[in-house]
């Protein structure tokens, strides 16, 4: 016999939901750094407590975590610079060809739009003037989002300290919370998830890797110049799940516009971003990123999309891997253990784990 769910019952889900919703977009400016800070801890826990291990001090190790993360990202910044470096030498030939590429554009509208030359050089000099007119407020916006961005870096890092060098008393928290739990199986839930990070990292470090990789072969093959460099700026920027693949791949595009002789070169770039774009769409996202924290594609598309509403791009970068951790909370609830399952992923092991089981087969016996 099936039991009635209850209206109340109902109304008290449909409640919480809204009410999250909403403390997570209005408070979105305070929890996005404090979210990011605890999955950079959590990721930096193991590195800091081997480091104790050896003999280095808490606050000295949690100093070195932090340097870690700044090195990272400082890398990264100048692998992106040097490559970008290079580009910046073929500057004038790109000007003569995006004049030349207006100069044919214009032609062919004239040819085939019957819109004389003069009338488009009049459209294209007043919107010349008009965004020379809101420059201005353009570059005291990006100015104010670099130093809002900067400060929020700062606050990450400062957090990030702060919940390593007193992880201990952060950890009792969650235990006395749990006090009807035995004391292994709240540590053992705290280790899962604290596990989901690492699992996350892994699974954008492995997307970044084949998006390089797919990226580079694809502009190589095509014969545009600088494939690795504009490959690498595509597969950095997919670490902002689907629309990251998007604008990272309307650069190559836009380059080969500008810096090839043959419009040729333009449409198979296009046709690269749009292939890999829909293997991101369809496999790397739901699949690898999902996997590694065993949730489902479906589950990984969707709140994805509910990420992107409420916090923007840091929701659509944090809100998987927050999945993940509610889903080793539904696990560890009888009560609960059934959503858990429903946005699983039940394959068994992760899918890292997967891929490399299937690479050692190929090269093994």
């Amino acid at each position: 016999m099936v039991h009635k769910v209850s209206i109340r019952t109902i109304n008290s889900v449909l409640f919480f939901g809204v009410l999250a919703c909403v403390v997570l977009y209005f408070a979105k400016p305070i929890l996005i750094p404090i979210t990011f800070s605890i999955f950079f801890a959590m990721l930096f826990t193991p590195i800091s407590n081997r480091m104790e291990k050896g003999g280095i001090k808490r606050i000295f190790s949690a100093l070195l975590s932090l340097l870690i993360i700044v090195i990272v990202a400082f890398g990264i910044g100048t692998l992106v610079f040097v490559q970008a470096s290079r580009l910046a030498d073929e500057f004038p030939e790109m000007e003569k060809r995006s004049e030349q590429f207006i100069k044919k554009s214009q032609d062919y509208i004239s040819a085939k739009l019957n819109i004389p030359k003069k009338e488009q050089d009049t459209v294209i000099n007043k919107q010349v003037k008009s965004l020379a007119e809101s420059s201005g407020s353009v570059v005291k916006d990006l100015l104010a989002g670099s130093l809002g961005l900067f400060a929020s870096a700062v606050l990450v890092l400062i957090f990030t300290f702060l919940f390593l060098f007193q992880r201990e008393k952060y950890e009792t928290f969650f235990i006395r919370l749990m006090e009807d739990t035995p004391e292994r199986d709240s540590q053992k839930l705290i280790r899962n998830i604290s596990k989901v990070a690492q699992s996350y990292l892994t699974g954008r470090v492995l997307s970044i890797l084949i998006f390089t990789v797919l990226f580079t072969i694809g502009f190589l093959i095509i014969g545009l110049k600088s494939a690795f460099l504009l490959a690498l700026i595509a597969a950095l920027l997919t670490i902002i799940p689907y629309v990251g693949s998007i604008i990272g791949g309307l650069f190559p595009f836009a380059v080969a516009l500008v810096t090839e002789d043959s419009m040729n070169v333009a449409v198979g770039a296009l046709a690269v971003i749009v292939v890999i774009q829909a293997i991101d769409n369809y496999f790397i996202e739901p699949y690898i990123i999902g996997g590694e924290v065993n949730i489902s594609g479906f589950f990984t598309i969707l709140i994805l999309m509910v990420g992107g509403l409420i916090w923007g791009v840091a929701g659509m970068i944090l809100f998987l891997p927050m999945l993940g951790v509610a889903k080793i909370v539904f696990d560890a609830i009888p009560d609960l253990q059934v959503y858990g399952y429903l946005i699983g992923d039940q394959k068994k092991g992760k899918q890292s784990e997967r891929i490399w089981k299937k690479v050692k087969g190929w090269f093994g016996k």
